[in-house]
């Protein structure tokens, strides 16, 4: 056993629990057992969690590879939940890290997954052989986990995570103190080395924001922070750029930044694991580096994670299969990502005359607007109202010369067009009073029309579609003349109530019987409220017999409150 292993003192008891102290305030940990120290990593898993969307917004390179948060996130629950962990209340905390980090390699995914779990490889490696964790411990740990981390890495670049877990470890050398002093140092100089991060990387720089990868490895051990302080949750913030899921105000991504990135090429993030016998990791990585980029190569004898970015996977997967057995392939198409990511950030390619924004609420429905060409999808519709304001900064991000207003929502006119007489740009609204509505209409913009007849053409097309809406009643009523309970699935054509029924698919066959569909209708169905995907396929069923000749699409809308919003064509 290492001799810096032994350096505590006898008391034990410290490690298991925070002491309450005489004004009942938690008093800080002064060593980790195994159990405390999966207890510690368990809590800033849940610090990530509390702000993955935050990070994921953050990931505003013109390529996201993936979502940082979110794969940061993924790793660490393979490695807080792997079956190698000893049983509760037991092991040392060597052993619990080991595990840990073996589950967070087996499980890492994206390029920063990957690294990340060289950071819980790393902790591993200086915790090895330790019943327990002491401030000395810790420092020795830190220092190689970012070894760790940039031995991982093809090309080490600063200003990344890399320079955020570096820094870290330098940090907690700074000090020679308990386990809370050092934590503290090494997160404190993790926080500032986060903020200087646009200072090393142009990249971040042009585009206004800070490390994605980073922000996560300092949302980390904040929860770890708090929790050695006897803290329930971390006090952490994040500012995020505006048109993201995590925030509809910001300063946003840089408009000139996108456009200096509209024309490049990006090819593929692939990604898959090699298992085979005596694999020289070292070798593979740089193989790998020599016919790719952005490459994250680790593994041990027994199975290597490929992390790379090339034009033609190809020769990636064709390495791979070389020397062992592929698992786990993950090919994507960057380019493609990237203008999806130009599209959230509410970029309009020079040239383009109209932009489109949109209201829509549900994670399905704002992706059909977007893959339709909206340029901004607001997040909005029955009982969540944006503002004008709110409208009036999603058309200033389109910097388009003229913009569509797209309500979606009778609720919503009124709003639209006082933004429109705000806008500081043509804007016309299109009063699309309904999402079929929006989504008929969107249909009908060309990139060959002029801003005029686009609007003309994307006004006509409000008359092609008729709308409809099953959803829960919230109160006993009566309307025209027909009772209503508390409960009961309804169906709605347009405004008017035309179906009451126990199940919401027996209200969707009333409304679609009260809108006399015929042979050769579409009949488009976005399923969401609490309708799940077996309830909705069940409902495609049901019209499919009643109606043999009608034409029935399902599409996942996500939507709140609605069971369907059905679109009658």
């Amino acid at each position: 056993m290492p001799l810096e292993c032994l350096a505590r003192p006898a008391c034990r008891h410290l490690s298991l629990s925070c002491r309450r102290t005489r004004d009942n305030s938690m008093e800080a940990r002064t060593s980790l057992s195994g159990e405390i120290f999966r207890q510690f990593v368990e809590s800033g898993f849940r610090c990530l969690e509390e702000h993955v969307e935050a990070i994921n917004a953050l990931n505003v390179f013109p390529v996201p590879d993936g979502d940082t948060g979110t794969n940061m996130l993924l790793t660490l629950r393979d490695g807080i939940s792997a079956p190698e962990l000893p049983p509760r209340g037991s092991g040392t905390v060597a052993e619990v890290s080991h595990a840990v980090y073996r589950g967070a390699l087996h499980g890492a995914r994206g390029n920063s997954g990957v690294i990340f779990s060289q950071f819980l490889k790393g902790l591993a490696s200086g915790l090895k052989e330790c019943p327990e964790c002491d401030g000395p411990a810790m420092q020795r740990s830190l220092a190689e986990a970012a070894d760790a981390a940039y031995q991982a890495v093809g090309v080490p670049v600063e200003g990344t995570m890399l320079t955020v877990m570096r820094a870290a470890a330098q940090g907690a050398e700074s000090v020679s103190m308990a386990l809370p002093q050092v934590w503290e140092a090494a997160y404190e100089a993790a926080e500032e080395a986060l903020v200087h991060t646009p200072d090393q990387l142009a990249v971040l720089r042009e585009a206004g924001v800070v490390d994605a990868g980073g922000q996560g490895v300092v949302a980390f051990m904040a929860g770890a922070r708090a929790f050695l302080n006897g803290q329930e949750r971390a006090d952490l913030k994040i500012a995020v750029p505006m048109g993201t899921e995590a925030s509809m105000r910001g300063p946003g991504v840089r408009h000139e930044y996108l456009e200096h990135t509209e024309e490049e090429l990006y090819g593929y993030c692939t990604q898959f694991v090699v298992q085979g016998q005596d694999l020289d990791v070292d070798h593979l990585r740089a193989r790998v580096g020599a016919i790719a980029t952005s490459t994250v190569v680790v593994g041990d004898e027994t199975m290597a994670r490929v992390h790379a970015h090339a034009a033609d996977p190809g020769p990636l997967l064709s390495l791979g299969a070389e020397i062992g057995s592929l698992d786990r392939i993950k090919i994507e198409n960057m380019d493609t990502m990237h203008k999806e990511f130009m599209a959230q950030q509410g970029y309009t390619p020079a040239g383009v005359s109209v932009a489109v924004v949109a209201v829509a609420s549900g994670d399905g429905l704002e992706r059909v607007f977007r893959e339709l060409g909206a340029a901004v999808v607001v997040r909005g519709g029955q009982t969540i109202n944006p503002s004008a304001g709110e409208l009036l900064e999603a058309v200033k991000r389109t910097s388009a010369p003229h913009v569509v207003l797209l309500p979606n929502n009778s609720n919503i006119l009124m709003a639209a067009r006082q933004a429109a007489e705000l806008s500081p740009v043509q804007c016309t609204v299109v009063t699309s009073r309904s999402v079929p509505e929006g989504i008929a209409s969107l249909l009908a913009l060309s990139p060959d029309l002029d801003a005029e007849a686009n609007v003309q053409a994307m006004t006509a097309a409000l008359a092609d579609v008729r709308s409809g809406e099953v959803t829960t009643s919230v109160r006993d009523t009566t309307m025209k003349g027909v009772a209503v309970g508390k409960g009961h699935a309804i169906g709605l054509l347009g405004e008017e109530l035309v179906a009451v029924a126990d199940t919401p698919n027996e209200a969707l066959l009333g409304l679609l019987g009260g809108a006399e569909v015929s042979d050769g209708s579409l009949v488009t169905l976005y399923w969401g409220g609490d309708t799940d995907q077996p309830a909705a396929a069940a409902a495609v069923e049901m019209v499919r017999e009643r109606w043999p000749g009608v034409e029935v699409q399902l599409v996942a809308g996500g939507q709140p409150h609605y069971h369907y919003l059905v679109s009658i064509e």
